[in-house]
């Protein structure tokens, strides 16, 4: 984003806050499933450990389309409440646009982490994340950004995109572990 004019970073930076107060949400939906799941994983209940998963994920889905809503109704209001600079609240609202979006991606991929974390299940999760956000993210928002005419929109797209691509492979190893873990007797450990 270096290379944007001031406008345009100080609007990257005061939509990237707003949207990095509102990943508190999923995040504390993560620390808390990463407890229950671990819990009840430690316990070889796996069924309790699978609902667990879903009410988080579906918790922190529904905070995030409730904030979601706010942005879109209240998005003035926000930029307001980090400048009083008319082409930087115009920028910040258009970027508060791609901020849904973004805390969309955020709000699946983070309790899914919360929920492997419960199982145990960490590297894939670093793995996943490394090639998410460095391979996926980071050189759609270059190319993006730097060759069409979105400009600093598409670096914000390349985020999206890398989050996306980590929720859905984040969700699908969830899932594998799941089933997995479903099959087992009770007297038996999981490996």
């Amino acid at each position: 984003m270096g290379h944007f004019d001031t406008i345009t970073i100080a609007s990257h930076q005061a939509a990237m806050n707003f949207a990095s107060i509102l990943y508190i949400l999923p995040l504390s939906i993560s620390m808390a499933l990463t407890i229950v799941v671990g819990f009840e994983a430690g316990a070889m209940r796996y069924k309790d450990a699978q609902i667990y998963s879903y009410i988080g994920i579906g918790t922190a889905i529904l905070f995030s389309l409730c904030t979601a809503a706010l942005i879109l109704l209240f998005r003035p209001e926000i930029a307001g409440l980090y400048t009083s600079e008319s082409a930087v609240l115009q920028m910040t609202q258009h970027f508060l646009i791609y901020a849904i979006f973004f805390q969309l991606s955020d709000a699946i991929a983070a309790p899914i982490q919360g929920a492997l974390r419960g199982y145990k299940d960490v590297n894939y999760t670093l793995i996943a994340a490394f090639v998410s956000y460095w391979i996926i993210g980071l050189p759609v928002g270059y190319l993006i950004g730097t060759y069409t005419s979105l400009g600093a929109f598409g670096y914000w797209i390349g985020l999206i995109a890398g989050l996306a691509a980590g929720a859905i492979v984040l969700f699908i190893r969830l899932r594998l572990i799941e089933k997995r873990l479903l099959h087992l007797k009770p007297t038996q450990k999981s490996s």
